[in-house]
């Protein structure tokens, strides 16, 4: 067996492991096995809402991303994913982790209504079956080419590794596999670059076309070189991870409010660290003169034809690693949302506090991952593209979601008919211009493009700005047409 090959099957054995052995710290608790018990300091919380930004979109599908269109266009994965943490930090954390939550969907309970948290929960479980779709793709895609399975065996191998550690341990299995997921792929980051910096003459690179071309402003202020699509990626990422199931599970673990906020910057500042050197990665496979192998992503070839298969080992296990880590952060609060927030299981127990109830609940929210995992798998077969998986779930969730989520922040009585019709908008807006625009991201359109003469592909990334803007305003107009109408009722009542 090729010593890559083995790095990859040993590093997904350990992590399996390690999730296993964490199982024991959960107590049949739920809470402990959703929220760690709501104990963990800024650093922990920090770390990991960084192994949840840092996965396969973000490393495999960055790079590659980056080769084709230029650096801004990788850059803007961890610059979106970063944005969203510093403005959890600044406004949403501390609020969020005193509210004692357990789920993201139960914030639109207590702030509107039962109706709006369903439609809000169906909205987070779709989107995230994307997300989950793309780490998967992007896993059994580096996976078969080192075992010799097809793509779709890979995929439900895949996602039973994930189910076999995660059902035992949640939350904390993630914390502890996040621990050896990171030494793996920063030992990768570490290695490739000194190999290359060792190996390779760099004496013209930064003043070469290919370093000009590649970093070029105009990637982010013309339409011709992708301007558009990469401030879409950057903003739907940026405001759509706001609402980041996993992200906020995270916030809801901390052990105060100030931990919580600590923890998003510390975490923001992480995914910069790790996430950006994929992007520069892009360029320098260009001055390597690195040509991708048919069907296999560039980073795969690279990785595979140029570095020593130590520290590929070390680099692609990373990945994977980061991958898997990200599947069951994610897996975890849709199993929760499931059971929490949609079947209200704890309805249907007579004393919650009781220990038998604990023991029921936590049974029935582990079985429900098991349906999650296999939609997942879907969405990973009929799409296997990670990079634009990642920006797709989150424009959607983005578009629909914001603003009433936002409005609820800072409105002492939010609306609930402002907030169905600001979704109901913000959905149907984005939903048209995905299926009017031949490419999503820059990515060809094949999934429901209907072919027409008014959105060229110029249009790509319009959507995803000016959906939630839309949302916005008439989320806006409704409350103060509300607000007006009581107030010019309450004096003709007197």
């Amino acid at each position: 067996m090729p010593l890559i090959t083995i790095f990859i099957v040993s590093s997904i054995f350990i992590a399996i492991f390690i999730g296993l052995r964490a199982g024991k710290e959960i107590k049949n608790k739920r809470e402990n096995f959703y929220v760690a018990g709501r104990k963990w300091s800024w650093g922990i919380v920090g770390f990991a809402l960084m192994a949840q930004a840092i996965d396969g979109n973000a490393t495999l599908g960055s790079t590659g991303l980056g080769f084709d269109f230029g650096f801004w266009a990788a850059a803007a994965m961890p610059l979106g994913l970063a944005l969203s943490l510093f403005l959890l930090g600044k406004f949403f954390a501390p609020k969020l982790n005193q509210m004692k939550l357990m789920t993201l969907a139960d914030f639109f309970k207590i702030k509107y209504n039962r109706k709006i948290e369903i439609i809000a929960s169906l909205f987070m479980l779709l989107c995230f079956g994307v997300l989950l779709a793309g780490n998967i793709a992007a896993i059994a895609i580096l996976l078969m080419n080192f075992i010799p399975f097809h793509y779709e065996t890979l995929v439900i191998l895949t996602c039973l590794a994930i189910l076999l550690y995660c059902l035992r341990g949640g939350i904390i299995s993630d914390l502890y596999s996040d621990l050896w997921q990171l030494s793996l792929l920063t030992v990768g980051i570490v290695g490739t670059f000194i190999f290359i910096l060792w190996k390779f003459d760099f004496t013209t690179f930064f003043g070469s076309s290919v370093f000009t071309e590649s970093t070029d402003l105009s990637q982010l202020s013309t339409l011709a070189n992708g301007g558009l699509i990469n401030w879409a990626t950057i903003v739907a990422l940026g405001f759509g991870n706001l609402l980041a199931i996993d992200f906020n599970s995270r916030i809801f673990a901390a052990q105060s409010s100030r931990a919580a906020q600590k923890g998003c910057y510390w975490g923001g500042f992480l995914t910069l660290l790790i996430g950006l050197p994929f992007a520069f990665l892009a360029p320098i496979l260009h001055f390597l003169n690195v040509v991708p192998s048919e069907g296999m992503p560039v980073l795969l070839t690279f990785t595979t034809t140029l570095l020593p298969p130590v520290i590929a080992g070390f680099l692609l296990a990373g990945i994977i690693a980061a991958a898997l880590s990200t599947i069951d952060g994610a897996m975890l609060s849709m199993g929760n949302i499931l059971t929490q927030n949609l079947l209200r299981i704890q309805d249907d127990l007579e004393d919650q506090e009781n220990e038998e109830s604990e023991k029921t609940f936590l049974y029935l929210s582990r079985l429900s991952l098991a349906p999650i995992a296999c939609i997942a798998m879907i969405f990973a077969i009929l799409l296997p593209s990670p990079g634009v998986l990642l920006t797709v779930a989150f424009d959607i969730m983005f578009s629909s979601l914001l603003a009433p989520f936002v409005f609820a922040f800072y409105l002492k009585k939010p609306n609930i008919t402002a907030a169905l019709y600001s979704i109901s908008t913000g959905f149907l807006i984005r939903f048209l211009f995905w299926i009017f625009t031949p490419t999503s991201f820059g990515v060809e359109n094949s999934i429901l493009y209907i072919p027409n003469s008014f959105l060229s592909a110029n249009w790509d990334g319009m959507g995803t700005i000016l959906s939630p803007l839309i949302a916005l305003i008439v989320y806006a107009l409704i409350y103060s047409f509300s607000k007006n109408s009581k107030s010019s009722k309450l004096i003709l009542d007197s």
